[in-house]
C-alpha cells in the first residue's frame, strides 16, 4: 500500500473508521501498524488514549477515579484478578467483581475510603468481625519483627501469601450491583497475584501503569499455564472453566516443544524475572489529576514507582512432582529495613540484601526510636537490582 496515497492517509484521519479495525487488533498487532507510517502511528496513540482509559474504567466502582487512584498512589495498591485482564483485553464481564491488592498496614485506609467516601458498605462473612474498623485495623506500623506467614483458611485464597479477605458492596448509578474485596497480603501483593491458578490473570493495575506478566500468551497465542499447586484454593476449577469459556487455552504441563526450547516459549520457564523487565508489557497511565507519592517517614527517600517493580520470580518444576508441572519460585524479602516487602528471583541477590539489613539494621534501628525509623526501599533500583545486571 503507497502510504503516501492521500486515500490511504486520509482513513487514518478518521476515527470512526480505523476504530473498527483497531478494535480486533490484539496490542502487538496495534504496535506494527504504528510502525508503518507516521498517519498510522499517530492513529493508533489516539486510539490507545480511548482504549485504555483507565478513568473511564475505574468510573463504574468510583465516583472519582481520581481520587481512587491517588489513593492507590498513597497506598501503593494494585487492582488484579479479572478487572486488569479486562483493561489490558479490552472487554468487558459483567459478572465480574473489583478485586484490590494491599499491603500490610494499609487496609484500613482503602476500606475506609470505600465507605466513606465511595458509599460502599461492607459485608462480612459468619466467621467474621461485623465492624471493618476493627478487622481492617489502622495500627500496623512495619517495625515488629517479619515471620514468613500461616496459611490462612477463612477466605477463598487459602495460601500463606493471602492473609484476609473482605467484601464490600453498593448499588452503581444504574442500580447494577457493584462489589469489591480487598484482599490483603499476608506479604507484599505480587506475591498473592504469583499464586493465581494461570498466567492469564497474572495482570495488575498500580496508580501509575498497567502490567501484563506474560502478555505474549495470554493476549497473542490466547494460552496460559495452570498452576497445579493453586488447586487447592476453593473454586480452582470453576475458575479453569471460566476461563476456558473466555478463550484460553490451559496448560498445565509445557508441551515437549516447550520443555526442549523453555526460553523460547511465551512462559519463559526456568528464566529469572523482574515486574520491569522486557518481557512485560508495561502500559503508562494518565497522571493528571494523580496525587504523588508521599515520603514514607520525615528522612525517608521518596518513592519514585510502585513497589511492585522491584519484585522477581521464577517458573520451576516442582519439586518431588514427576508431571512436568511448574510453580512460581522466589526468595521472600522481609526485613523492616523496608517498608514493604518483596519477593527475589536471584536466591544470591536475596540472601546479599538480608546480609546488608542485618548490619545496617544493627546501627539504623538498633537504639534510634521507631518514629524516627527511615525506609530504604527507594534504594532498590541502583543499589540492589544493578547487583545482577
Amino acid at each position: 500500500m503507497d502510504v503516501d496515497d492521500p486515500l490511504y492517509a486520509r482513513l487514518f484521519a478518521r476515527p470512526p473508521a480505523y476504530d473498527l479495525v483497531f478494535a480486533c487488533l490484539s496490542p502487538r498487532s496495534l504496535i506494527r501498524v504504528a510502525q508503518t507510517c507516521r498517519a498510522a502511528s499517530s492513529a493508533v496513540t489516539e486510539f490507545k488514549n480511548r482504549a485504555f482509559n483507565i478513568n473511564r474504567h475505574f468510573s463504574r466502582h468510583f465516583t472519582n477515579p481520581i481520587a481512587f487512584r491517588s489513593l492507590q498512589a498513597r497506598t501503593n495498591t494494585l487492582v488484579s484478578g479479572s478487572n486488569a485482564l479486562q483493561f489490558l483485553d479490552r472487554t468487558f464481564y459483567p459478572e465480574s467483581d473489583l478485586d484490590l491488592y494491599t499491603h500490610p498496614g494499609h487496609s484500613f485506609e482503602v476500606a475506609q475510603f470505600l465507605v466513606e467516601v465511595q458509599g460502599y458498605h461492607y459485608v462480612p462473612r459468619e466467621s467474621q468481625e461485623k465492624d471493618w474498623k476493627v478487622v481492617t485495623k489502622g495500627d500496623w506500623d512495619g517495625t515488629e519483627r517479619r515471620v514468613v506467614p500461616r496459611p490462612n483458611t477463612d477466605h477463598a485464597y487459602p495460601m500463606t501469601s493471602v492473609k484476609a479477605v473482605w467484601t464490600f458492596k453498593k448499588r452503581g448509578v444504574n442500580r447494577e450491583r457493584l462489589k469489591v474485596q480487598i484482599i490483603e497480603a499476608s506479604s507484599s501483593p505480587l506475591e498473592s497475584i504469583l499464586g493465581f491458578h494461570s498466567t492469564c490473570v497474572m495482570n495488575f493495575i498500580s496508580s501509575d501503569a498497567a502490567y501484563s506478566l506474560y502478555p505474549m500468551a495470554t493476549f497473542e497465542q490466547r494460552c496460559t499455564l495452570g498452576m497445579p499447586s493453586a488447586r487447592s484454593s476453593v473454586g480452582f476449577f470453576e475458575a479453569i472453566e471460566k476461563y476456558v469459556k473466555r478463550g484460553w487455552r490451559f496448560y498445565f504441563v509445557p508441551t515437549p516443544s516447550i520443555m526442549a526450547h523453555p526460553k523460547r516459549s511465551p512462559f519463559f520457564l526456568e528464566q529469572a524475572r523482574w515486574v520491569c523487565d522486557k518481557h512485560t508489557w508495561t502500559l503508562p497511565l494518565n497522571q493528571t489529576g494523580v496525587q504523588q507519592r508521599p515520603l514514607l517517614s520525615p528522612a525517608s527517600p521518596p518513592l519514585t514507582s510502585d513497589p511492585v517493580l522491584y519484585n522477581g520470580w521464577r517458573f520451576k518444576r516442582r519439586s518431588g512432582d514427576d508431571s512436568g508441572s511448574y510453580q512460581c519460585h522466589y526468595y521472600p524479602l522481609r526485613t523492616t529495613l523496608f517498608r514493604y516487602n518483596y519477593a527475589i528471583a536471584d536466591e544470591a541477590l536475596a540472601f546479599t540484601i538480608r546480609d546488608w539489613a542485618r548490619q545496617q539494621g544493627l546501627y539504623s534501628h538498633g537504639r534510634i526510636p521507631k518514629e524516627d525509623w527511615v525506609w530504604f526501599d527507594a534504594d532498590f533500583p541502583d543499589s540492589f537490582m544493578t547487583v545482577v545486571e
